[in-house]
């Protein structure tokens, strides 16, 4: 008989399960947790009444994919020819910082700093590009990145221009990720006109960002990009409606000195966004190391959120950081509500998005690839360019990973919260023809163990108080 597709673990005592197919978390009894662990309902006679009831009631299934093949697979064509509402434009390979961490650095196999520039003639077939292959989209936006993308303003202002004089009937928007040094007043003033929502990385305050974050000559960055911020933002107050800030947080340092800088600098950060992530191990030569007191200040800090959130806490507690971290677990939690059908005979793990169909990225000779953060060095990732279209067999390889680790994924209780896509099964290497599937099971194993940590971070979060319904009616995270 085919063991139950359910996910057993404790949390702070207490006993759960997780049902795959129907995407729940259910609380049980200590007894009724053994029972599934010791026999995991091999023979039904021995079933208890409390099984039979979950059972009932259409938990309990044994449902599991028999074949690996992702349902967009036969509609890569179509979406791929009508359905782009994205494209992000490399406007230059060069940058004036040399931050230790990026992945131009030579700490990553996969990109290196060089003097290419994207020409009007790449850029401008790439938003024709764009307008043809976005007839069944409702809106457009174009991305503008590097290297450090600033370095080119005169083309992105170009750009903006054609692109918004040529789209009639739908509205289009403009993103640039940017370190925050070159950005002027001219700049601020041809960005609002154009609905243009900034990014601008900016690590933490200045023995953080001055650690990582450098000149050419190895000088800081915090004091010119700060300064340069708080001024522009005092002058045109709208700016902080598209304004963004990408935290990248190293942990060998501390967690506690970032979210302190975060809450005491409102001058930054008030009424804008912040994306948090950990330094990228990804096409790394060297490992990450986290510190113990990474590891303790960021747990201590989701404890406290938590207790935020149930009303244990005062608003004092509303970190800005916390809260990003808490939209996505609040939205695992909404997910938990939906009527999910079992799994059927043919399915993929969730994670991969149509490669190039979200976030087309054009390097700066005019070559395709899934998005901004694989290698540009890999040929199993370019899926094609600006005189041939797209290379469907490419895509259609990169979107069914999940292949590669068949037999695992049949049986993961993560199968429908994977984030895994192919970027991480991709060695980064030019001479590699192929995905590596010791890659990919090596990513499946960290995402295992998140997905075990989110589990019960949303119990632990449950057992606080936290009610959903109350939480919405209230208004959310704000």
């Amino acid at each position: 008989m085919n063991k139950l597709n359910i996910y057993l673990f404790e949390n702070l005592g207490c006993y759960y399960i997780f049902d795959v197919n129907r995407n729940r978390i259910l609380p049980i009894d200590e007894i009724t947790f053994k029972e599934l662990n010791d026999k995991n309902l091999q023979d039904v006679e021995y079933q208890s009444t409390k099984i039979h009831s979950l059972m009932e009631h259409g938990y309990l299934l044994t449902n599991r994919p028999e074949k690996i093949y992702h349902p967009y697979t036969d509609m890569v064509e179509n979406l791929l020819d009508s359905d782009l509402p994205r494209i992000c434009l490399q406007v230059t390979q060069g940058c004036n910082f040399r931050c230790d961490y990026c992945v131009y650095s030579d700490k990553y196999e996969n990109r290196v700093h060089s003097s290419n520039v994207m020409k009007w003639e790449t850029a401008k077939a790439s938003l024709d590009f764009l307008i043809v292959h976005s007839s069944d989209t409702m809106s457009l936006d174009v991305g503008f990145y590097g290297g450090e993308p600033l370095l080119q303003y005169a083309l992105i202002k170009k750009c903006m221009r054609y692109i918004t004089k040529k789209i009639y009937g739908k509205p289009i928007s403009f993103t640039i990720t940017t370190n925050g040094s070159l950005l002027t007043e001219e700049m601020v003033e041809e960005f609002l006109k154009y609905n243009t929502k900034l990014t601008i990385s900016l690590d933490g305050p200045k023995q953080i960002q001055d650690k990582n974050r450098v000149y050419l000559d190895g000088s800081g960055t915090y004091d010119i990009v700060s300064e340069n911020v708080k001024r522009l933002c005092k002058k045109y107050p709208e700016l902080k409606k598209n304004l963004n800030y990408s935290m990248v947080l190293d942990p060998e340092n501390g967690f506690e000195i970032i979210e302190n800088f975060v809450e005491m600098d409102d001058d930054l950060f008030k009424d804008t966004s912040i994306l948090t992530s950990i330094i990228s191990q990804k096409y790394r030569k060297d490992d990450i190391q986290y510190s113990q007191k990474y590891y303790e200040e960021w747990e201590y800090s989701k404890f406290k959120y938590m207790l935020y959130l149930t009303g244990k806490f005062s608003e004092k507690y509303d970190s800005r950081i916390m809260r990003m971290i808490f939209l996505d677990m609040i939205s695992f939690i909404k997910s938990t509500r939906n009527n999910y059908a079992p799994l059927s005979s043919v399915e993929h793990h969730s994670g991969p998005c149509i490669p190039g169909q979200l976030r087309l990225f054009v390097t700066t000779d005019g070559h395709f690839f899934p998005c901004e953060k694989v290698s540009e060095n890999s040929e199993i990732m370019n899926i094609g360019n600006l005189k041939q279209g797209f290379d469907y067999a490419k895509v259609k390889n990169l979107l069914n990973v999940g292949t590669l680790t068949e037999d695992e994924c049949k049986h993961c209780f993560a199968f429908r919260n994977c984030t895994l896509c192919a970027m991480v099964a991709d060695t980064g290497k030019k001479e590699n023809h192929n995905l590596s599937k010791e890659l990919k099971k090596k990513a499946c194993k960290r995402i295992r163990y998140e997905f075990d940590d989110k589990l019960k971070d949303v119990c632990a979060l449950k057992r606080c108080g936290f009610n959903l319904d109350k939480f919405q009616i209230n208004g959310g995270l704000k």
